[in-house]
């Protein structure tokens, strides 16, 4: 929750995120206590895409360990079509 406060906070002080921004707001949704929130960890790559940021290889594999924890284990062929 404290990533996304603070990534929330540097959108409305007109601070653009870039890579390195993104992919650790990824890997805190992989961290995140309590478990693994895969869904917003898929949001915030959304985001990503949808602000024009290029991922990169960490951003790839943050997002794939986010996204294995999902049920079934079925989300994480979601990086891989994006990254494919």
């Amino acid at each position: 929750e404290r990533a996304l406060e603070v990534f929330n906070e540097m959108k409305r002080k007109g601070v653009q995120p870039n890579t390195v921004t993104f992919s650790a707001l990824i890997s805190a949704m992989e961290k995140a206590p309590g478990g693994s929130q895969w869904e917003r960890a898929l949001e915030v790559f959304e985001e990503m895409e949808r602000r024009g940021v290029k991922p990169d290889t960490i951003t790839f594999n943050v997002l794939i360990r986010a996204l294995e924890n999902a049920p079934g284990g079925s989300q994480w062929e979601k990086a891989l079509e994006v990254f494919g």
